[in-house]
C-alpha cells in the first residue's frame, strides 16, 4: 500500500532538518501526532458492529489486512495482501470492532482457497484483487453481515461521496485503533488523479481523497477494505502515497465493477477456478 515505514521516516527526517518548527507544526495540525483513540486518517470510530461487513484478515494473530463479507462463504480483498504469502497461516475473523481482543459476536474462519487475480502486477498494482473463500459459510446476524458488490460497469462519478473502513493506523507512524474506523471521501476523476499519479491509474482503478486540504483516508492495514458508495462496495483498498490520506497523492482503489464477471466466474468454478487470460 504504497512506500513503507523507512520513506516516511527518511521523508520525515530530511524535512526535519530543513524546517524543524514547520514540520512539526504541521504533523500537529495533522492530527499525526497526540491522535489516539481519533481517527483512521481524519475519521471516527464507528458503532461497534454497526459495519457487519467488515472482516479483519489475519496472520500470527496480528490484523494484517481489511476485506469484505459479499456472499456467505466469500470475501473479497486486496491481491497484494496474499501475494508471496500462505493463506494457510491466515485467520478471517467476521463481527469484530475490536482489530485484536475476542468479542462474543465474532465468527473465526480458516481460508479453504485463496484466488489472486491471475494478472496480479505488484509493481504497477493492476488487478490487485483476491477473493477468499472460507472453510465453512458465515452465520448471518445483526454483527455479520454481507454487502452488496456493484454491477458490472458501474464508475462513479467525481464528487461522489464514499466512506472507507478499516483496522489500519491512525497515522503515518503505525498508531493502531482500539476499533473499526471510518472517514469521509470524494472520488476524484482520473484525469485529475492521473496528475498525481504520472499516468499511472487505468480504468480498473478508481481514486478519492478528502475533497480539501484535510488528510482523509487509509494508511497501512487498511488495505483490501471496501471503498462503500451508495451502500455498495466500488473500490478495494489498494495503494496510495507516502503520507496516508495526502491530498496531494490521492488514494488508489480496486475498482470492483471491472472484475464482476472475474468474481461471478471463480465463485461458480471455485472447485476448479481456472486461470483466465487478462
Amino acid at each position: 500500500m504504497g512506500p513503507g515505514w523507512s520513506s516516511r521516516l527518511l521523508a520525515l527526517s530530511l524535512l526535519f532538518l530543513i524546517d524543524p518548527l514547520g514540520i512539526l507544526t504541521s504533523l500537529l495540525g495533522w492530527g499525526l501526532l497526540g491522535c489516539k483513540g481519533s481517527r483512521i486518517i481524519g475519521g471516527r470510530e464507528v458503532k461497534p458492529h454497526s459495519r457487519p461487513y467488515m472482516a479483519s484478515v489475519r496472520f500470527l494473530g496480528e490484523h494484517h489486512c481489511g476485506g469484505v463479507l459479499f456472499m456467505a462463504q466469500w470475501v473479497l480483498t486486496a491481491a497484494h495482501c496474499f501475494f508471496n504469502k500462505d493463506s494457510s497461516h491466515a485467520l478471517v475473523v467476521l463481527g469484530a470492532h475490536s482489530p485484536s481482543d475476542p468479542e462474543p459476536t465474532q465468527q473465526v474462519f480458516r481460508i479453504q482457497r485463496s484466488i489472486l487475480h491471475p494478472c496480479y502486477d505488484p509493481v504497477t498494482h493492476e488487478n490487485d484483487i483476491c477473493l477468499l473463500k472460507l472453510n465453512r459459510k458465515a452465520v448471518l446476524s445483526s454483527s455479520v453481515g454481507l454487502l452488496k458488490l456493484p454491477s458490472k460497469g458501474v464508475d462513479p462519478e467525481q464528487g461522489t461521496k464514499c466512506l472507507v473502513s478499516g483496522w489500519g493506523s491512525l497515522s503515518d507512524f503505525g498508531e493502531s485503533p482500539q476499533g473499526l474506523m471510518e472517514t469521509d471521501v470524494s472520488v476524484l476523476g482520473r484525469e485529475s488523479c492521473n496528475k498525481s499519479w504520472k499516468g499511472q491509474v487505468s480504468s480498473k482503478m478508481l481514486c478519492a481523497n478528502s475533497g480539501s486540504w484535510k488528510h482523509n483516508g487509509f494508511c497501512t492495514a487498511d488495505s483490501g477494505g471496501p471503498l462503500i458508495c451508495g451502500k455498495e462496495a466500488q473500490g478495494i483498498v489498494s495503494f496510495s502515497g507516502t503520507w496516508c490520506g495526502d491530498p496531494k497523492t490521492p488514494d488508489v482503489y480496486t475498482l470492483v465493477s471491472a472484475y464482476i464477471t472475474w468474481i461471478q466466474r471463480m465463485v461458480q468454478k471455485s472447485k476448479q477456478a481456472p486461470l483466465l487470460p487478462c
